[in-house]
């Protein structure tokens, strides 16, 4: 078995009138395409802060069987990862490096013009630079204080206020 694709940094990147958002070039590189050449992406809301997570063939696949599972979850439960499975849309990148947008995801992450396009691990996210300093997400290192990162790279549990 292969190991999942990684995705890591970040860049700035824009989004048109049409809701088209540029990939950037050292992501858009990692992305396996499909036997007929096509790169398809998987578009969901993120969790936590409002931004979109934009997960390859293979880690959109993963990403749907988990929430499709938790048979026996109590209704409410599974209605709602139901509904989050109604939301999550595949999209091409088209040969200009771009993928479309569905209009609620951009409304729900609030994106307009610039946009952070961040690695995630398995996935990448998309989000408004206000939006993340709004919620404080990290994604300028000027951002970080270094007792953050020692505790990333320790492994170490946040401290409890």
């Amino acid at each position: 078995m292969a190991r999942p694709q990684r995705y890591f940094g970040s860049a700035t990147s824009s989004m048109d009138a049409k809701n088209r958002i540029n990939i950037p070039a050292k992501f858009r590189s990692r992305f396996p395409a499909a036997t007929d050449g096509k790169v398809l992406l998987y578009v969901m809301p993120g969790p936590d802060f409002r931004h979109l997570e934009v997960f390859d063939l293979e880690g959109g696949e993963r990403r749907i069987e988990e929430l499709t599972g938790g048979e026996g979850l109590p209704d409410a439960q599974q209605r709602h990862r139901q509904y989050l499975l109604s939301l999550v849309e595949q999209v091409e990148l088209d040969a200009q490096g771009r993928i479309l947008l569905p209009k609620v995801h951009v409304e729900y992450a609030k994106l307009k013009g610039e946009v952070i396009v961040s690695g995630a691990g398995d996935h990448l996210q998309i989000c408004d630079p206000d939006e993340a300093r709004n919620e404080n997400v990290p994604v300028h290192l000027e951002r970080m204080d270094p007792s953050q990162i020692a505790e990333i790279f320790n492994g170490a549990r946040p401290k409890q206020a």
